[in-house]
């Protein structure tokens, strides 16, 4: 996989299909890495060249010091989106994937085309419980949080399925550098995006988990009313990452509204 020394952290990414189709980038979750949309690479790169990425401190790219911002989340991606020379995309993004949405679709308008917010939130007051997980990760690391994180990714019923993707999910987690979650983590902390959505003037779709706990149903609600002409959809019967626990629905969703001519 190829890497790009990128705002002073060195980003592993993967760009594959037909370089003359439209971009499709896909944006992750806290503590997973790009291996989160291989189920979704099949079907979306029948009618996208797909980008996809690891976050500072995730996966395979490397970690800056300290806290970090959305803003600077953000514009590791816009970055990597110039060193590949990609003016313009669609994105999808889960959990605060979807947040970089929000704040390209607000602050860098011209770097995106449609948006699709998945299990997501504008704001994830009160910060407390976010500063805690920093906290346990940097004096305990990362397996200290494996089994919270799971419960909140994956319904019971999946986490209880035997299902391969559990141990994909723990691995994906226990292998996230502490200090890299850390400062991603202070940049969920810290985001509030609320007051500024009605800027983004983008067709935009926001997938919601029906029995998601880290962003209920609620928060896509609340999106869903402040991004003027937005669709929300509500996956039933999954948690946080809905793409992992019904690929299928999933897929067909952000396909159909994708490739919609609006």
């Amino acid at each position: 996989m190829p890497k790009a020394q990128i705002n002073n952290v060195e980003i592993n990414y993967v760009l594959e299909g037909d370089p003359s189709l439209p971009v499709l980038v896909l944006s992750n979750s806290l503590t997973t890495d790009l291996h989160l949309w291989d189920e979704q690479i099949t079907d979306f790169s029948e009618h996208f060249r797909v980008l996809r990425y690891d976050n500072r401190g995730h996966g395979l790219s490397s970690s800056a010091s300290g806290e970090c911002s959305l803003k600077d989340i953000a514009g590791d991606l816009t970055a990597l989106m110039d060193h590949e020379g990609i003016e313009t995309a669609s994105l999808c993004g889960i959990s605060m994937g979807g947040m970089v949405g929000m704040w390209l679709g607000i602050n860098a308008p011209d770097r995106v085309n449609k948006l699709v917010l998945c299990n997501t939130s504008s704001d994830v007051s009160p910060r407390e419980p976010w500063q805690t997980r920093i906290d346990t990760v940097l004096e305990k690391g990362m397996s200290a949080i494996v089994d919270g994180a799971l419960e909140r990714f994956v319904s019971e019923k999946f986490r209880n399925s035997g299902s391969k993707k559990i141990d994909l999910l723990k691995s994906m987690t226990v292998s996230c550098a502490p200090e890299g979650y850390a400062g991603c983590c202070a940049a969920v902390r810290d985001m509030n995006l609320t007051a500024e959505l009605n800027r983004i003037n983008k067709s935009t779709l926001i997938i919601a988990g029906e029995l998601d706990p880290a962003t209920p149903v609620s928060h896509s609600e609340l999106i869903n009313r402040h991004i003027e002409g937005s669709e929300l959809s509500v996956i039933g019967g999954v948690a946080h990452l809905s793409n992992i626990e019904k690929p299928e629905e999933f897929n067909q969703l952000v396909l159909g509204f994708l490739l919609r001519e609006d």
